[in-house]
């Protein structure tokens, strides 16, 4: 087995890792990222989710590193001679014209700008990337990790030793390793006082998981027939639990209780419709022949039939089942939805095929399952439904952090859980996150870098969208390279005054503002 010694190792190319990875190099720190996937960034690339984003971010409330990514992404297309921004759902150039986001746009774009965003380090030697691995073992002796192996496809294994070792994975895999005392799924209502949360702790009630896939719309003499899945019979007379309609509707789940709502398929000028929800390929925004394509990430492939984590299957199988009921729901799509959607008689919409070179992959589907969520750390201290929920008498009102590290702002969307099958999409107040949410109470030098912070399940579906995780992964960089360069561990950081402000400069001369402003004309200050 080969070892390696380290300053640093970020476990998981997440979003948050790969900035995390970004943020420990820029500041001289010897650094390692593991990367279990072809493409780097997680659910920005090998997730295939374009950003979930609040409605301030083209002016205020993201770091200047993000900034600097989303303009990137623009100049890249604005480029190109063939494209033209004829958009119209979104203010902005918004390459895809979805309605998601106001940057919709092909994650392999994304990918080669994190890639591009290391590669000095890479040139330089700071940085070393294992691609391919995985982590298997993780090893504690007290209140710190001694050392992670890392497989890769081979079966080669390698094991980590570092200082500092940040948990970049969508599943908090370093915590259950390590076995350290982690959270997962839904806690009761009297542990945390949440109005939403239940009379008794879950840890299966977790959010479903997507496997995300891409559909190009051509004529149907060009597309590729979607051959019928074994489990096509049971996914399509599913009906989704509590809400009573077929999964495979146009129906999806409203705000609050067991509510729906009815989408169409196909709709033109502000209407908001399913296909051009995520879409990233918007022909008329391109000169030369291009398809629409659009990623499906919608209600209707949800998987809730088992949780992710911890729960009766494996990962693996949770995420082939998961595959499964995205395939069946592409087949639905070309051969059995009713084409009364568009004011046709029959079935089906063979215009509809799989884009087999949107992914990464030969098939159209995405390189790995999205994670809503994770193992999360317990914290000095945990951020909960009543810190941040909104009071529709005050509109606006901040949540206010001394020891803030960073802003964010995006509702409490819950999709239908794998246990209750509640869902929901409470609105929250603009929040700060506090320093000590980073901080395991049982690890010392263990840091959360993706969507495990100390918060709630509810929060959680708040803090856990692009912005936020990359601001996720640049704080527990920052906050790693702090303290191996100052020789403090984080917990004694965040119990004195001067060191926490001692960081937060750090962090403010990194582009991470802190607070948000008195006034939302402040923050959308276009």
């Amino acid at each position: 087995m080969r070892t390696i010694l380290i300053e640093a190792a970020v476990i998981g190319a997440s979003l948050g890792g790969v900035l995390a990875a970004y943020q420990l190099c820029e500041r001289g720190v010897r650094t390692l990222l593991s990367s279990e996937f072809d493409w780097i960034g997680g659910q920005l690339t090998s997730q295939g989710v374009p950003p979930d984003e609040h409605p301030y971010i083209e002016s205020f409330g993201a770091s200047k590193s993000y900034y600097r990514f989303r303009r990137a992404i623009r100049d890249h297309y604005l480029a190109d001679e063939n494209f033209t921004d004829n958009g119209t759902l979104t203010e902005g150039c918004n390459p895809g014209d979805g309605w998601v986001s106001r940057l919709c746009f092909e994650p392999a774009v994304a990918e080669r700008y994190l890639r591009n965003l290391l590669q000095p380090h890479l040139a330089s030697g700071l940085l070393v990337v294992e691609e391919q691995s995985r982590p298997v073992c993780t090893a504690r002796t007290g209140r710190r990790v001694e050392w992670v192996e890392l497989e890769n496809q081979s079966g080669e294994r390698l094991r980590v030793s570092a200082q500092y070792f940040l948990d970049a994975t969508d599943t908090g895999e370093l915590l259950a390793q390590a076995d350290l005392p982690y959270r997962l799924g839904k806690e009761s209502r009297t542990e945390f006082n949440e109005r939403q949360a239940p009379q008794l702790a879950s840890m299966a009630d977790q959010q479903p998981v997507t496997y995300v896939f891409a559909l190009q719309k051509t004529e149907p003499s060009a597309a590729e027939p979607i051959p019928r899945p074994e489990s096509y019979d049971f996914w399509k007379s599913y009906v989704l639990p509590r809400y009573d309609y077929p999964l495979f509707s146009d129906h999806l789940p409203g705000h609050e209780g067991y509510s729906s709502v009815q989408l169409p398929l196909f709709a033109s000028g502000k209407t908001l419709d399913l296909w051009r929800y995520r879409r990233i390929v918007a022909a008329n925004n391109w000169r030369d022949e291009r398809e629409d394509i659009s990623l499906i990430n919608w209600a209707q492939n949800d998987y809730a039939l088992h949780p992710l984590l911890d729960g009766p299957q494996t990962q693996a199988q949770v995420a082939a089942e998961a595959r499964q009921l995205s395939l069946c729901l592409a087949y639905w799509l070309q051969h059995d939805a009713p084409r009364s959607w568009v004011g046709e008689t029959g079935s089906g919409f063979p215009e509809l095929s799989l884009a087999t070179d949107a992914l990464g992959t030969e098939d159209g589907f995405a390189q790995q399952v999205y994670v809503r969520e994770s193992r999360r750390i317990v914290g000095l201290q945990t951020l909960t439904q009543s810190e941040i929920e909104l009071d529709p008498a005050r509109k606006w009102d901040p949540v206010r952090c001394e020891h803030s590290v960073g802003i964010g702002l995006y509702n409490m969307d819950i999709h239908p859980t794998c246990e209750s099958g509640m869902g929901s999409n409470a609105r929250v107040r603009p929040f700060e996150l506090p320093l000590e949410i980073f901080i395991p109470a049982d690890a010392d030098n263990l840091l959360p870098a993706c969507k495990n912070l100390s918060v709630t399940h509810l929060v959680n579906a708040a803090t856990r969208v692009h912005p936020i995780e990359w601001l996720v992964g640049e704080v527990a960089g920052l906050l790693a390279s702090h303290c191996i360069r100052q020789k403090i561990d984080p917990a004694t950081l965040a119990s004195r005054n001067d060191t926490v402000v001692a960081f937060q400069n750090t962090l403010q001369e990194s582009g991470i503002p802190l607070h948000w402003p008195e006034s939302p004309a402040m923050a959308d200050r276009t």
